[in-house]
Formats: structure tokens, sequence, C-alpha cells
């Protein structure tokens, strides 16, 4: 009979299973949650995006409904093959792999970038666009769980390892928000919630945060001091959000070039007080990105209270059973990996869906529900991870739980 775990898993030599019966060794519920996220996309960009689809209908180009599900067949097959890969890879192998990807596609990105809608965040491959910023969301969770997993409270250079982690992807994160302001300050805000759940060393933690704080300051004052002329890039677009954010202006509810999207937004989400029902959104085809950053209000308009509350639901799910999956864990690495992954991504759905609301503008996708290519298959890869990560020990976890049920069991009868 075959062995229920590898050999690289605990089991025992000669007896290593194949990569297709370890797919859903995992947490079945992480499993469930996943198929969940991609059927629901598959329901609401496939609305949300009507406007464009007829556009490719009259204009002869692809479809995009059929390029989502494409995209969403590719995050499957990440999704199963980042599940079945032996215990190892995870800590070796793929946090490497990826590292020199990630490098790879933000040089790429600064020299050859591709604007779309304002920002030069996107890297064009000829056959799909890639946006490095969403596998660099996966290398943080990879590297700050190895530099965790392999610490010791009496190691002297401590503090200088996750200096360097710091310095490092922070230095990532700061490239990466030349093209995306927002996309960079919330990668960096992760960064320093991770560290703390990861336990870094709490002075070098804070007085690392005091530096980046004061050089935002200082950012925020130069930005707001120079003129146009000598900004650079994106600077102006950013100072522009910022004014809006903090003011009030008389005609707030005027809708304008600048503040369309928002506005826009709002009134899907008031349309929402009575569902009108799958497909039958008005707004989707005069608001911008509705499939993308604004996918939640029309989900809202469509399905009112249901929409409201299922989304936020599942990526509580998310975060729930990420971080009771990392409380099981016996190896540090892997409890790490699960406690990363349950906060970073239901960390983007809050940013989001702040932004549907139309309190802030910027560009943060649904993960795993919103239209994308590179969000859908960095998403997906994480997942596997998690799936992965449960399946490892698990046989372990199972018999060492039976066997304290038995001695439970047994005190009891003794007593009595």
């Amino acid at each position: 009979m075959i062995s229920s775990i590898s050999t690289l898993e605990g089991a025992p030599p000669g007896q290593q299973r194949r990569w297709y019966q370890r797919v859903f060794d995992g947490n079945g519920l992480l499993w469930v949650l996943y198929f969940t996220f991609i059927i629901l996309s598959v329901f609401t960009v496939s609305s949300a995006i009507s406007s464009d689809f007829y556009k490719s209908l009259s204009s002869g180009g692809f479809n995009p409904i059929a390029k989502h599900w494409m995209m969403l067949f590719m995050g499957v097959c990440t999704a199963i093959f980042m599940s079945s890969l032996p215990a190892k890879y995870y800590r070796v192998y793929v946090p490497i792999f990826l590292l020199f990807i990630v490098l790879a596609l933000t040089v790429y990105l600064l020299m050859f970038g591709k604007s779309i809608n304002g920002a030069e965040r996107w890297v064009d491959l000829g056959f799909i666009t890639i946006q490095p910023s969403e596998f660099m969301r996966v290398l943080l969770v990879l590297w700050g769980a190895l530099i965790a997993g392999s610490d010791r409270k009496e190691n002297p250079k401590k503090a200088i390892v996750y200096y360097a982690y710091w310095i490092f992807f922070g230095g990532i994160c700061l490239l990466l928000s030349i093209g995306n302001l927002s996309t960079g300050l919330i990668l960096l805000s992760f960064l320093f919630v991770y560290s703390w759940v990861l336990k870094a060393p709490r002075r070098a933690l804070l007085r690392f945060s005091g530096i980046g704080l004061g050089l935002a300051l200082m950012s925020v004052i130069v930005l707001f001091t120079l003129p146009d002329s000598l900004l650079p890039g994106r600077a102006t677009t950013w100072r522009n959000r910022l004014e809006r954010a903090v003011s009030t202006p008389e005609d707030q509810f005027k809708i304008t070039d600048e503040n369309r999207q928002e506005q826009m937004g709002r009134i899907a989400i008031a349309r929402g007080q009575t569902p009108h029902g799958p497909g039958k959104s008005k707004i989707r085809d005069t608001l911008a990105m509705a499939y993308s950053d604004y996918l939640y209000a029309i989900i809202i308009e469509e399905y009112s209270f249901l929409g409201l509350l299922l989304i936020p639901g599942l990526y509580l799910c998310w975060m729930y059973l990420a971080l009771r999956e990392a409380r099981k864990q016996t190896n540090t690495y892997r409890s790490n990996l699960l406690k990363g992954f349950g906060i970073l991504y239901p960390m983007q759905a809050i940013v989001n869906m702040v932004v549907a609301s139309g309190i802030i503008s910027t560009g943060q996708t649904l993960p795993l529900l919103s239209y994308g290519g590179s969000s859908i298959i960095a998403a997906s890869m994480a997942f596997g991870i998690m799936i992965g990560a449960s399946r490892v020990d698990k046989d372990k976890r199972i018999k060492k739980a039976e066997a304290s049920e038995e001695d439970h069991f047994a005190q009891q009868i003794e007593q009595l």
C-alpha cells in the first residue's frame, strides 16, 4: 500500500506518493474556499466586463471573458502544482526562484514598463501583461518566514538579519512605488505588520519604522511645496489624490474627470439598496475598471446586502482558516507562511473595499475575484503554498491528536 505522505514529509523510505496523489491531502476547507472564489469570479467578472465584451465583438478583438476564464484555469493549475510540491521546495527552491523572477521583472518594469491608466506598473510580454508587485507579495511572505524560521533569541545577529530583510525588500517596494504609489505603500505596510507577527526585534523594528515615517513626512512636504514643473512622474497625481482625500469641496457630489471613478463607485453602492440581479448593473458600462478595482461596488449593486456581506465574509474565512492551520503546525517556517498569506490578501481586500466606497482612489484588486492575469496567478500560488503547508505533517498531527484522546480516555477510566 502506498504511504499517505512522501519520504520528504515523514514517510518511510521507498513509500513516496506521486504528486497528483498529494494534491488533495491538505486542508480540504482551504480547497473549498479557493474554488468558491474561482466560481464567484467567473460570474461576477463576466457580468462586470460586459461593456468590454461588446467592444471586443465590434473591433474583432479577443473575448475578455474567455481570457479571464483562461487566467482562472491557469490559476487553478498553479494552485494544484504548488500544493503538490515536496516540503523542502517551499523553503529552498521557491523563494530563490521567485526572487530572481521579481528582480528581473522589476528591472524590466523600470526600463520598459507599460503605462496602463497612467501608471507604469505593467510588463508587457506580448501574450500577457504582468504586474511584478503581485509576485512581490508572495516573495515577502516566503523570505520573511524563512528568516523568522531560522532565527533564535540568543542569536546576536538577529537584528542584522531583519535589517537586511527590511532594507532589501523595502527597497524593491520603493522602486515599485515609482509606478504605483498605493501598491508600494501597501507592501511596506504589510512588511511592518508581518515583521511584527514574526516577532522581529521590537526596538529594531520601531527604529526602522521611525526612519521610514520620517522619510515619508519629508516626501509629503516636498510634494506640497514644489511646483508642478519640478515634480517627477506621477507626483502631481499623488498630490491631487491626497488633497481630495483630506478636503471636502462644496461640489463634492459633482462628477468630474478627476473623481469620476470614485463617484460612479458610490452610485453603484447606493443602487445596491435593492438587488437588481446578476448582469443587471447599469453602472458597469460607465465605471472604468468595473471588473477590477471596482468589482465590489458592482457586486453590491447587483446582489445588494448579500454581496455586501458575502465578499468580506469570504476573506475573513481566508484569514481564519489560514491562522487556524498555522496554530496546528509543528514547524515554525510553515506556520509563518500560513500567517503571512492569511494576513496579506485579506488586507489587500480591505483596501479594495475602501476604494470601492469612494473614500480613497487607488488601484488594488480583489484577490482571486477581480479580472487579471498576474494577480490571479500570484494569489493562486499563495493558496497552493498554504494548502501544501497544511499537507506536510497532517498525518503526524492526526496521530498525535488521536494518541492524546486515547490517553485522556484512559485517564478517565482510571479515575473511575
